[in-house]
């Protein structure tokens, strides 16, 4: 079988296919479409994409996603909401309703199908593009994460790979979350 051409990032030995560079790389841009950024935002919205591109590799790699991250990205984004002057309260309870939608939602998936289809890291990270975004972005967030799945999903049958195999490429959220939080954020 042919290898992939891949990209070495770094000395943690993270070997990325070429493809999924461009995957990555898309979303981020999106922002920068139309006007600049102010500074601050700009500077948040970078760490912003820093942690989620990290986020899905680690995601992509061993279908976890640390609360050393998820966590303190909910609280970032509670900080941001506070240096926007956005109205911290609204933000707490959008990470609320993020983390809760995305629980009842497995809680749903469980009852119908005997076990989970999502993880609690999913639910956090929800949650933080809750406090980033608050209530009124959850749905573009969820949009393009679920656009994003589908693509690599429809990608990895083209290349007549198995797709729900147990052996199918991983397919994360963290790279959908970055295009919902950057996409609402200069709509």
């Amino acid at each position: 079988m042919e290898k992939h051409r891949r990209i070495t990032l770094g000395t943690g030995g993270w070997q990325w296919p070429a493809g999924l560079v461009v995957l990555y790389a898309l979303p981020a841009l999106l922002p920068w479409r139309a006007n600049t950024l102010p500074t601050q935002m700009l500077a948040l919205s970078l760490i912003l994409a820093a942690a989620l591109i990290v986020l899905s590799e680690i995601d992509r790699q061993k279908f976890r996603l640390p609360d050393a991250i998820t966590i303190p990205l909910v609280l970032a984004g509670i900080l941001a909401a506070a240096i926007f002057g956005r109205g911290i309260v609204w933000h707490i309870f959008s990470a609320g309703l993020g983390l809760t939608f995305i629980v009842l939602a497995d809680q749903a998936y469980r009852a119908l199908r005997g076990f989970s289809g999502i993880g609690l890291g999913d639910a956090k990270l929800f949650a933080a593009s809750g406090a980033w975004l608050g209530a009124e972005g959850l749905p573009t967030a969820l949009l393009w994460s679920c656009a994003s799945a589908l693509l690599v999903l429809v990608l990895v049958h083209a290349l007549g790979q198995k797709v729900g195999a147990r052996r199918a490429p991983r397919v994360d959220d963290a790279v959908g979350y970055l295009a919902g939080h950057l996409v609402p954020a200069r709509a």
